[in-house]
């Protein structure tokens, strides 16, 4: 069992993944609020944490209904630690790791699909 992209898409609000055959596109306006994205754009990490809280957020969700009798585990929210102040710039931040967990076989090339 495993979330599905129209399940973040519902979390996030809007369209932010869609499909063409083989081609997934991720609108970068809609998950992380930018208006162009350029491959040297250093914001792998922005993209990471906004993809994994709305991944914790739609399996939440999902958990939430009543049908969905096996729940889901993959996807926590972020551990944080306590607010420091930047000395450079004096504003103010919190470190956060995040994890994922899933199920693979042993032999990934026996597979097209992974149950999380």
């Amino acid at each position: 069992m495993d979330l599905t992209f129209a399940d973040l898409n519902t979390a996030l609000g809007g369209a932010v993944f869609s499909a063409s055959g083989a081609t997934l596109t991720i609108n970068c306006a809609l998950l992380m609020g930018e208006s162009a994205i350029a491959l040297s754009d250093a914001k792998l990490a922005e993209f990471m944490t906004n993809l994994l809280d709305a991944a914790s957020e739609a399996e939440d969700a999902y958990n939430a209904v009543p049908a969905n009798t096996v729940k889901l585990a993959s996807y926590p929210g972020p551990i944080s630690g306590v607010p420091s102040i930047d000395p450079v710039t004096g504003d103010f931040f919190v470190q956060s790791t995040y994890s994922f967990s899933s199920r693979a076989p042993l032999n990934r090339a026996l597979t097209t699909a992974v149950t999380a």
